[in-house]
């Protein structure tokens, strides 16, 4: 049987450095649905291999509360390259629009120079979420970290970020400038909850001012019939929702479980783990994201944004509460 949120929520830190420490292939864990109540939902995957040495604990509940289990057969991954040149895209949002809209590829061209993506044929790109409104009251597109500021190596006030993406320094592609980001803090290898030594990352945001005389909009491209992000909710386990990103275009899913702690996520700085982050799934085994989707919004069904898409395996997707991200960079939606 169940227990109420409350319960769960009150036990989950303990819960999770058990789980965690139980099984190696525990890469999330939150509150998800059991039966009519709550109980502890474990992402894990299935696919890695463990060695022989290592020892597998069966977890069915911890102080009585239950457990389940989310197979998945890859670990959290958060970026994308894409070659510059190759075949054409029936997702329309990789395309170049004006104005600007949710969903769209974006990309910081100045850090693919200064890493030496472009040289290699390759540009680094992700999703435009939504439109905030920044402390000086000035317009700035939303979206990831590690998609607008090249996971903390982004230079504010200076990097161009180009929409859809470009090799060259095409000043038709200019549509924001990178204004600031939340800091990516790493762990030390091997660092685990139920060790003590992981450093825990709230979100994984940044923003950039969109530039004078660039037209933009709160809302997706024209022939997408869903609402425009134009509110703020905490996601609740059960939420149905949706998101439009560059790579997979406009999926349905649902929330499975929330407050997850969720590790470890490679990041060119090192591991890095989360808390408080959505765990999503798409409708009836649908894929809900795939990579090149980070940024997107995490919306209800009537418009209420509820989180940041920062990482996906393949099965499950994951985000961070909006509400979270928007405090973190002392802005509001638009």
């Amino acid at each position: 049987m169940g227990v109420p949120y409350e319960k769960a929520s009150a036990q989950l830190t303990e819960a999770a450095e058990k789980l965690f420490a139980a099984d190696p292939r525990v890469r999330s864990v939150g509150i998800g649905q059991h039966q009519d109540a709550f109980g502890y939902t474990a992402v894990r995957n299935s696919a890695m291999i463990l060695p022989a040495s290592a020892s597998v604990e069966i977890t069915p509940s911890i102080a009585d509360i239950p457990v389940s289990f989310l197979e998945s057969f890859a670990d959290p991954h958060r970026l994308v390259q894409v070659p510059l040149a190759g075949p054409a895209s029936f997702v329309p949002e990789q395309g170049r629009f004006r104005p600007l809209a949710c969903g769209l590829q974006i990309q910081n061209f100045d850090q693919d120079l200064r890493s030496g993506i472009i040289q290699q044929g390759k540009i680094i790109i992700g999703t435009l979420g939504c439109f905030v409104q920044l402390a000086d009251a000035s317009a700035a597109i939303l979206s990831n970290n590690h998609v607008v500021a090249g996971e903390n190596a982004g230079q504010r006030n200076k990097d161009r970020i180009f929409q859809s993406g470009s090799g060259t320094d095409d000043p038709d592609q200019l549509a924001a400038i990178l204004t600031d980001f939340v800091d990516i803090v790493p762990s030390p290898v091997g660092a685990a909850p139920q060790t003590g030594d992981a450093i825990f990352n709230d979100v994984d945001a940044g923003v950039a001012k969109v530039v004078d005389g660039v037209a933009f909009g709160q809302r997706y491209l024209p022939f997408r019939s869903v609402p425009a992000p134009n509110s703020v909710a905490s996601a609740k386990v059960g939420d149905r929702v949706f998101k439009i990103g560059r790579t997979t275009g406009l999926t349905r899913g649902s929330v499975v479980s929330v407050n997850n702690i969720t590790g470890p996520v490679p990041y060119d700085p090192g591991p890095c783990w989360f808390r408080r982050t959505i765990v999503i799934e798409g409708l009836n085994g649908t894929m809900f994201s795939d990579h090149g989707d980070s940024g997107s919004a995490i919306v209800r069904e009537n418009g209420e944004v509820i989180g940041l898409l920062f990482a996906g395996n393949g099965q499950q997707t994951f985000a961070c509460p909006f509400d979270r991200v928007l405090q973190s960079l002392n802005c509001t939606l638009l």
